[in-house]
Parts: structure tokens; sequence; C-alpha cells
């Protein structure tokens, strides 16, 4: 059993990347209904648990969200790559945008950065993929039940189902909350949909504040520098992360590097950092 989406000629032209709040406030939610199902967000559902209580209409949410499949409505397609939630929320209905949108507010709002980091992140790396390898590879990569074959792209899930998006091309949306499964649009009006769960999301929720002893030595910026090259990472993505231009990263990551703290590779046209062993927090300390 599987879904086949048909991807060629306009359409395949047409594949893009994306992300919406809405479908991470979505799903998130259906994560406080089923935490079991979503063990990666643990640490996030036990403290979202102690925050639900004043979430106005949040049952009515939870009651549309039970069953396999999930109300199309409630997760419109983002037609940029980064929506604002209002302008999302205008594509669904009322009560349900309200109730969206508190969720969002209690439960999304104070870990957004972290979030979207996650995510634009994960689309750095597969544009540059496709970029370097075309389409196909990106595909083959993006999830377990995921293939490409003979002009299709399969999803290996029930029910079987075909969907023709040989005109309306696919947006490729990375999502953290859809874990551990994609999700894809069965019937979409326009361009269809296919959810993944991005790289990276098994360190979401751990503790990255930056030892104290270790900015001590080498300074907060480089020390939190240091941390977040826990997975590769470009200089864009570390000046979005740190909140600095991308010459000041250069520059800490020139000075890391001279004393084998850090590594630099390129990938097709672009170039990444990694820390080395050497230079792990725990082993400076």
């Amino acid at each position: 059993m599987a879904v086949w989406v048909r991807l060629a000629g306009v359409g395949l032209a047409k594949v893009r990347f994306a992300y919406s709040a809405v479908f991470e406030t979505v799903m998130a939610v259906d994560g406080l209904r089923t935490p079991g199902a979503h063990a990666v967000h643990l640490p996030w559902v036990r403290w979202a648990r102690e925050r639900v209580d004043g979430i106005t209409g949040l049952d009515t949410l939870l009651a549309r969200l039970e069953g396999p499949t999930k109300p199309a409505d409630l997760m419109p397609v983002p037609d940029v790559r980064m929506p604002d939630l209002e302008a999302e929320l205008r594509g669904v209905g009322r009560p349900e945008a309200d109730v969206i949108r508190r969720c969002h507010d209690v439960l999304i709002a104070p870990h957004w950065k972290r979030i979207t980091a996650v995510l634009e992140a994960d689309i750095a790396a597969r544009a540059a993929t496709l970029a370097d390898k075309g389409v196909e590879a990106v595909f083959h990569d993006l999830h377990p039940e995921v293939t490409w074959a003979d002009g299709e792209l399969v999803l290996h899930r029930k029910p079987e189902h075909r969907v023709d998006l040989a005109e309306h091309g696919l947006v490729l949306c990375p999502s953290v909350f859809c874990w551990p499964k994609a999700w894809i649009a069965l019937d979409p009006v326009g361009q269809g949909v296919l959810r993944y769960p991005a790289r990276g999301i098994g360190t979401l929720w751990e503790e990255r504040g930056t030892p104290d002893d270790l900015a001590a030595l080498i300074g907060r910026t480089r020390a939190h520098l240091l941390t977040l090259l826990e997975a590769p990472k470009s200089t864009a993505d570390l000046a979005v992360a740190l909140g600095v231009t991308a010459g000041a990263v250069s520059q800490h990551i020139g000075v890391l590097r001279a004393a084998r703290l850090v590594t630099t590779r390129r990938e097709g046209r672009h170039v990444l950092h990694m820390r080395t062993t050497r230079g792990h927090p725990h082993e400076l300390k």
C-alpha cells in the first residue's frame, strides 16, 4: 500500500521548501494527545502539560485530531518559505483559528526560535543537495518511507492513493512535531505538500547553556559557537543563531580553527563548520 504522487514537467520545476507555524502548533497539540507516539518530544510534553489548562477550546481541537489522518483545513499549504502565523490562520476557519493561535502563543512561541533554527538548517542542507545533485537526490534522502521511482514520489503508507501534481508542484515542509512520520496531503487543491521530520530533532530539547568556565576560558561567544557546532552548520546558520554578522562568525571560526577546535569542509557550494573532538566543551573544562 502506498501513496503515489505524480511529479513531472512543470510540477517538478515547482518543487520548493517552506515550513508552517500552524502545522507545528497543530501537530504539537496532537503530541499532547498521544505522547507515546512522539517520544523524542517528551521533555517538551512535560513542560507543556503544566501550561495547557488555561487554553480555551483545546478539547475541541484535540477531538478533531483523533484518528490516523488529520484535517486538511487545519493545515494550510504555506505560500511562502516562512509564512506569518496570522497570514496562515486566515486560511483556517473559526473557531479553530482562535484556538490554534492561543496554543501557539502558550506552547510554541517560547521555543519558536529554537524550532526555526532546526527547520532552517534542514532547508539549507537540502537546498544544497538540490543545487549539487538534483531533485531526485533530495527525495531519496527525505524519509525512510519516501522513495522516488519513474517520475513518481512514493510514500509507503496506507491508504492506497494517487495524487497528480504534474502541473501544480509540491511543497517540501520540514517539521519538528510531525516526527517520526512523513505526511502528505491526499487531496490537495493546487500545490501539494509533503511534511517530513527535519534533521537534528534529536538534539532539539537538549540543554544548550554555555558552560561558564568555558566562556571564561575562550569568551562567551566562542564558547556558545562550540556548543552550536555539535552538528555541521554554515556560517550563515551560525550568524542567525548567535545574532551576529557572518563576518564576525568567520573571525571566531578562524581563531577556533587555528586552535584545532573546529574543522571546516566544503560540500558543493556550501562551507560547513563542525567542532573537533578536541573542541568538545567537556574536553576544554
